[in-house]
């Protein structure tokens, strides 16, 4: 720790004006990579379902449309999570919830491989996404918050990354685990990885950015001294930047305010951007296996094409972080719609196995760049004061979409076909970019209020 702060003198800094001029440092690093790792885990969780869906049809004899509600069932519970933990972050810190949320999911998934009916599968789901829906939004909160402007896109970017090499990993465990215990060993072996919340409550310390919005400056000071310290220490320097004195000081403000007209275009903007972006989404990822094995492929050959197609997120990370500093946040999530609606098309209307693999590729690239610049975009649209809660509305009203995506693709699967399923998805997902554009203020290169 460097020397204390007179919290009482008007000579004082704000943590947003000490923390934004932070070089990136090991220790940037090693925070970002505990918090990584609790979102890679809880990806693993949040894809095997849609690689199992078809043996849990079998097993508890449900039809397509009861998949569907099963599917949505977790997505239920993370828009009430969503809902929930932002509004609980915004008051009793960032950390503690993230850790809450993970002890969650993680028994919720135990859970969930020993069911034994279906209301017990059922209920196990919903609280799964509970606690997956709340980790998000205060999650994405805390990232945010001590990364500063000029790498923010890059680490948020990065971030969202982990979902497709998560949902990869549930794959490869489901290839590797299903011949020998079935559908339940995967399950089993899903929510072990929430142990990782250890790594949190030893790496993460509390946002200095929450605590003064709480008013506990002496101990928001204290956070952004350890920062400075670790900071100097590790890239070697005598100094730091100056501190340029950005921010007016204000009182804590009310979560009330993010309903009062100076958020309601946002708000609005949210409700159309985020329900069709995860309602197409999440819609089609629940029934990828399922309408590949409709297509004639067996259960271990339909989810290794559906892993190997989400490996093309990865290199979504690289053009996502490109084009949301090249062209703004606002088109970055616009171009990045228009190929998933492309790709969506495309991968509907293949016919052989190679062009399954080629364009399975290409939309999970498209997808996960859309996913990508919409966590680059989304925690810059609030103050500090309620960005969880505004993270949590935004997650919720994806949620929602999410929700009905299984629904209703099971309706059109059941009616129109396997490839109709496909273009109704990517007319949804144009439709979200198309929102952000119309509604939606631009907010590269903006500081976090």
């Amino acid at each position: 720790m460097t020397g204390p702060v007179n919290v009482n003198s008007s000579e004082r800094y704000s943590v947003k004006d000490r923390m934004e001029r932070l070089p990136i440092s090991n220790y940037h690093r090693l925070v970002c990579f505990a918090l990584f790792i609790s979102w890679f885990c809880e990806a693993i969780d949040l894809g095997g379902t849609g690689f199992l869906m078809p043996l849990i049809l079998q097993h508890f004899h449900l039809t397509a449309v009861q998949g569907g509600y099963f599917s949505s069932l977790a997505f239920a519970g993370m828009m009430i999570g969503s809902l929930f933990a932002g509004a609980l972050s915004d008051t009793f810190g960032r950390t503690r919830l993230v850790c809450c949320c993970m002890v969650v999911w993680g028994i919720a998934g135990m859970f969930m491989a020993f069911a034994q009916n279906i209301p017990w599968l059922f209920t196990a789901r919903f609280i799964l996404g509970l606690g997956l829906g709340a980790q998000v939004p205060v999650a994405m909160a805390y990232l945010s918050e001590i990364i500063p402007t000029h790498s923010r896109a890059k680490y948020m970017t990065f971030y969202q990354m982990l979902v497709p090499v998560g949902i990869a990993f549930a794959g490869l465990l489901t290839v590797l685990i299903l011949p020998h215990f079935g559908w339940r060993g995967v399950y089993f072996a899903e929510s072990i990885p929430a142990l990782s919340l250890f790594l949190i409550m030893k790496f993460c310390p509390e946002s200095g950015f929450w605590l003064e919005s709480r008013g506990r400056l002496a101990e928001a000071d204290a956070i952004a001294d350890h920062w400075e310290y670790r900071v100097k220490k590790d890239n070697n320097l005598t100094e730091l930047p100056p501190v340029v004195r950005a921010t007016e000081m204000r009182e804590p403000g009310k979560i009330s305010e993010l309903f009062s007209k100076k958020y309601s275009k946002i708000l609005a903007m949210a409700l159309i951007w985020y329900t069709a972006c995860m309602m197409s989404d999440y819609g089609l990822a629940t029934w990828l296996t399922t309408l590949l094995v409709a297509k004639g492929f067996d259960v271990i050959r339909s989810t290794g094409f559906v892993a190997i197609g989400v490996c093309g997120g990865i290199p979504a990370w690289f053009f996502t972080a490109w084009v949301t500093e090249k062209f703004g946040r606002k088109w970055g999530i616009f171009i990045c719609s228009i190929l998933t609606a492309i790709f969506a098309y495309l991968y509907g209307s293949s016919t052989t196995m190679t062009m399954l693999i080629i364009f399975g590729i290409f939309y999970q690239f498209g997808k996960y760049g859309l996913a990508m610049s919409n966590n680059v975009y989304t925690p810059e649209l609030f103050e500090t004061h309620l960005r969880a809660t505004g993270n949590g509305f935004t997650l919720a009203c994806g949620r929602m979409g999410s929700m009905l995506g299984p629904m209703v693709l099971a309706f059109v699967m059941s009616s129109l076909g396997a490839n109709a399923t496909f273009y109704v998805a990517a007319g949804i997902a144009l439709l979200s970019g198309i929102a952000v554009m119309i509604l939606g203020p631009e907010t590269k290169g903006k500081q976090l209020r």
